[in-house]
């Protein structure tokens, strides 16, 4: 009988054995860390459901381990946790703020009145861990997922977001140069109204003050209601061609008769009061043109422009007076006719004068 066979087998088992635990050992070593097993507790059930604490808001969030240790998991899942908590805000209450001034499209693609401005004061995303507590935290021993819970009180969420959307809507009035002034005017108010509703007494100390602020928010709606409210604003009618070779001459001319031109187009007497209103003006001065072009004797171009000024009082929008006039000018070329000093010298007429600045 041949014994080495056996003995042979024997030790190729205990090879193999040798081989399979090695590799078991091998991929333990991913999830070998000492801190997973630092807390045997039961699985909590917020885990896997939010769940709502009496006058709260909640936000759980997750990590799993990293090769660098426990601080960045801990660190990672605080904030999963405080993105979930912001959503959580978010879904309850108006935490985005979206202001918005929507425009109507005119005939040939033209924006009517003044362009739109659209700001998301998202003041909900502005929370910080001063603001917010842990509420609890969980380790999983065999995945070593850790989780973590957060909370703030609902009537400090509540009351900070109103205050910054308050804030947010202040700033709007000094930053966004593009806005109306009616527009800002409007902003102010809103944000005036916010901050009335804000309970100071709820928020931490350095949240501000609220007799400063109401003080701050009146100082900058007084400015905003007197900014420009005596002023005439000049608007021009005519195609996009006309329009960009007369902007300059007819910004000049408004300085010169002491008012402010806006190069935007409107297409009715509706329209463009908006405009005047939109801008606070008190006096709106309507210019509508029509050019025309033709060829001659030894082929020299004649530019024809006919012009119809009007003038409304904004607040009643009364027409309080209209002129209109027609005149021609001749060029070599039809890209050199002077249609900006035509337009000048039909606007400097006499009967002009009554119409764009009355004495």
């Amino acid at each position: 009988m041949n014994i080495r066979r056996p003995m042979v087998c024997l030790a190729l088992l205990f090879l193999l054995t040798l081989l399979v635990l090695a590799g078991c050992m091998g991929g333990a070593k991913v999830l070998d860390m000492p801190y997973c097993t630092m807390d045997v507790s039961p699985l909590p059930c917020w885990v896997h459901d939010v769940a709502l604490l009496d006058g709260y808001y909640v936000g759980v969030g997750s990590s799993a381990p990293f090769a660098e240790g426990f601080t960045p998991q801990k660190f990672r899942a605080k904030a999963m946790a405080l993105e979930n908590l912001i959503h959580q805000i978010q879904v309850t209450i108006e935490s985005s703020l979206e202001v918005t001034e929507s425009q109507e499209q005119i005939a040939g693609g033209e924006t009517l009145a003044s362009r739109a401005v659209t700001r998301h004061l998202r003041v909900a995303s502005s929370l910080t861990l001063t603001e917010v507590k842990e509420a609890g935290y969980y380790m999983d021993p065999s995945t070593c997922i850790f989780w973590m819970r957060l909370k703030i009180k609902r009537e400090v969420a509540d009351n900070l977001i109103a205050l910054k959307q308050a804030k947010g809507l202040y700033q709007l009035t000094v930053d966004e140069s593009a806005a109306t002034p009616a527009q800002k005017l409007r902003w102010i108010v809103d944000a005036t109204a916010r901050l009335s509703d804000v309970d100071f007494s709820v928020l931490p100390r350095d949240a501000g003050n609220k007799s400063h602020l109401s003080e701050l928010f009146a100082r900058r709606k007084t400015e905003l209601e007197q900014n420009g409210h005596d002023r005439t604003l000049w608007v021009f009618s005519g195609t996009l061609e006309l329009r960009t070779a007369l902007a300059f001459r007819l910004r000049a001319l408004a300085e010169a008769n002491g008012a402010v031109y806006l190069d935007t187009p409107c297409r009715g007497t509706h329209d463009c009061l908006f405009l005047a209103r939109e801008f606070r003006s008190k006096h709106l001065v309507w210019i509508k043109a029509n050019a025309e072009t033709s060829t001659g004797f030894l082929g020299i171009y004649k530019g024809f422009l006919r012009v119809g000024v009007s003038r409304f009082d904004v607040d009643t929008g009364t027409l309080l007076s209209r002129q209109s006039d027609e005149g021609g000018t001749f060029a070599f070329d039809e890209g050199s006719i002077e249609w900006p000093r035509l337009l000048e010298q039909l606007l400097a007429t006499e009967k002009m004068k009554p119409v764009l600045a009355p004495q």
